[in-house]
């Protein structure tokens, strides 16, 4: 039959069941009929037309029937428009004492910055620096107190201020993990910091063009620093104020929920980048017209994030709040076919990356201590290895520090390390998945995974800094990709095929779960190579000579092997998180494990 012949006959019943799901009433008889007429007809597009738009129609319909009536599952939202008209605000209102905790904090310490200036007329030396204060002075006597933000062009300045400001923010956040302690330090320096650059310009009587100018772009600046530090005290929480939970359980949902507080805020710090670099530097512009954008800056996060948050919760929810499920066990297996949303796919992330990492640990040590070795051996001078890895940690982008590829030679050394592990994990992922235990090398799995990750290398080294945006953007389609490799047995026109059309088909949660991703691998990254990597390189390097250079080459090496190691135990995480969004966008797109339970449920509707 042709696809538009079984549409012509079939299209008025599957409109009375569109128009009988939107019903708030739906007659029990009318519903249990069409519900099996639609999955007659799916069942019969899936094996006729199953690359054709009718097969997904169908496949939609049928999955909100199954849901009202096998799970009594509400109907799927709009996950982008619920996380913010709903969910983050509800975040909001459950985290007010942490963001209260926050905002005196820093108003304290704010006070306590300009009380400082007034006792000491040195105290802004002490803070900002002599050179950025001498560099102000200096302007206020030409005449143009701001010029310090019309030194930069405006593309420049705005990458520097927006990786500056979410380094800030994510220290913020992180430093939470110290039992909110490391949090609180940063809002009294911050505070402390701002209050001291204010007053600088009041005992200078330069009080309304300095809070025109400095104030257009840090009301969204400054406020997204005060959220940051409530949800660095709101992930504290989980270890300070556990509750009836364990410790560890309380982490991981106070984690998961300072992260979404986070990744809210973010947007805010781009927008304040865009208006610091775009717009601040127009010092001369109307001050009517300054004052209007500060206040709208200002209605905009008491709005959003006071007003609104109070409103709808008195108001009522559309739908509460989904906090992550945690493990009922440690043997508890993970459901690879089951829909997932992108908190499920992290935390079934770190219940198999605990599962596999002691066989992973090893090899990841070992491929850390060749990297680093081939790397300082390519390299021109081990100052150049040193100084794209410092220069990559200023600008916020630790993550990528290893994938610096300024040779052919480190090209080569990258995608060989990146390959090994993912095939490594890919392996074990699949034989969880399969059940099927692969006890030999797959050659050709191997070589497939090593052409991607050359591929994504080869962008870097040829795009340079296009290319390191465009990975960002993408790196979780690599490694979707080299996973399909896998599990499709080494079909790479298939694996791509299927790649891009998942990509396709769930482009939202792939968006949210590449930022996530993003913020997360960054996040374990600044953890671990704060106290692992600065604390121990720096005693090694106060103790030893500046003239001993066979020594300090040791010290360079262990560093340089510590922020490998560091990048490829946190590789797995992300490995592991792409694949699992391969099975959940080949369910949402296929619903294969829908069929299934399709084909139990007629059964048993059968029987009865």
């Amino acid at each position: 039959m042709k696809e538009t012949r079984f549409i012509g006959q079939n299209k008025e019943k599957w409109l009375e069941a569109e128009q009988l799901l939107k019903k708030e009433e739906k007659d029990p008889e009318k519903l249990s009929t069409l519900f099996v007429q639609v999955v007659d007809d799916l069942s019969f597009s899936r094996t006729y037309y199953p690359y054709r738009s009718v097969r997904v129609y169908l496949n939609k319909i049928a999955r909100n029937f199954f849901g009202i009536i096998y799970s009594n599952q509400k109907e799927k939202t709009n996950r982008f428009k619920y996380f913010w008209q709903e969910e983050l605000p509800q975040i909001v209102i459950k985290s007010k004492k942490e963001l209260l905790v926050s905002l005196f904090v820093f108003s304290l310490a704010l006070t306590i910055g300009v009380f400082s200036s007034i006792q000491d007329p040195q105290f802004a030396n002490s803070i900002l620096g002599d050179s950025y204060v001498n560099m102000t002075i200096e302007n206020i006597k030409s005449g143009d107190p701001m010029a310090v933000y019309k030194k930069s062009s405006e593309l420049d300045m705005f990458l520097s201020i927006t990786f500056n400001n979410l380094m800030v923010a994510f220290r913020t956040y992180l430093l939470g993990i110290f039992m909110s302690i490391g949090t609180l330090i940063i809002l009294l320096y911050n505070g402390i910091m701002v209050g001291c650059f204010q007053y600088f310009f009041i005992e200078r009587n330069l009080l309304a063009e300095s809070a025109l100018t400095i104030w257009l772009h840090g009301t969204l600046e400054i406020s997204s620093i005060i959220l940051a530090g409530g949800a660095g005290l709101v992930l504290g929480s989980g270890l300070v104020f556990p509750g009836t939970y364990s410790r560890l359980q309380a982490f991981q949902l106070s984690a998961i929920r300072s992260l979404k507080l986070m990744l809210g805020i973010t947007p805010i710090f781009i927008l304040a980048a865009i208006i610091e670099s775009f717009l601040t530097r127009y010092t001369d512009a109307p001050d009517i017209v300054r004052l209007l954008l500060i206040l709208l800056s200002a209605s905009f996060i008491l709005g959003y994030f006071v007003v609104y948050p109070w409103w709808k919760n008195k108001k009522g929810w559309t739908k509460p709040l989904e906090e992550a499920r945690l493990d009922a066990g440690e043997d508890e297996p993970v459901q690879y076919e089951s829909l997932k949303n992108n908190a499920d796919i992290i935390r079934d992330s770190f219940t198999l990356y605990k599962k596999y990492f002691k066989n992973l640990g090893g090899v990841i040590f070992i491929i850390a201590f060749v990297v680093a070795l081939a790397k300082m051996s390519f390299a021109d001078s081990l100052m150049e290895v040193r100084y794209f890895t410092e220069t990559w940690i200023y600008f916020g982008n630790e993550l990528f520090s290893f994938l610096k590829t300024n040779t052919i030679e480190l090209l080569i050394i990258n995608s060989f390390a990146v390959s090994i592990i993912a095939y490594r994990t890919y392996k074990w992922i699949k034989e969880d998945f399969t059940t099927v235990k692969q006890s030999k090398f797959n050659f050709i799995d191997f070589l497939l995974i090593l052409l991607v990750s050359s591929f994504s290398f080869l962008l870097l080294f040829v795009l340079e800094g296009w290319g390191s945006l465009l990975f960002f953007i993408s790196f979780v389609f690599f490694f979707m990709l080299m996973y399909a490799v896998v599990i499709n047995k080494g079909n790479l026109s298939q694996s791509i095929q299927t790649a891009f059309t998942l990509l396709r088909e769930a482009t939202g949660q792939y968006m949210g779960l590449q930022v996530i991703l993003f913020l997360l691998a960054t996040s374990f990254f600044l953890i671990l190579m704060a106290p692992v990597v600065f604390i121990f390189t720096e005693f090694l390097t106060f103790n030893v000579s500046e003239n001993d250079v066979w020594i300090n080459q040791v010290v360079d090496f262990i560093e340089y092997y510590l922020k490998t190691l560091i990048f490829l135990l946190v590789l797995p995480i992300v490995l592991i998180a792409s694949s699992l969004f391969y099975h959940t966008g080949l369910e949402v797109s296929r619903a294969e494990k829908l069929g299934e339970e399709i084909e139990k449920f007629k059964n048993k509707y059968a029987k009865n």
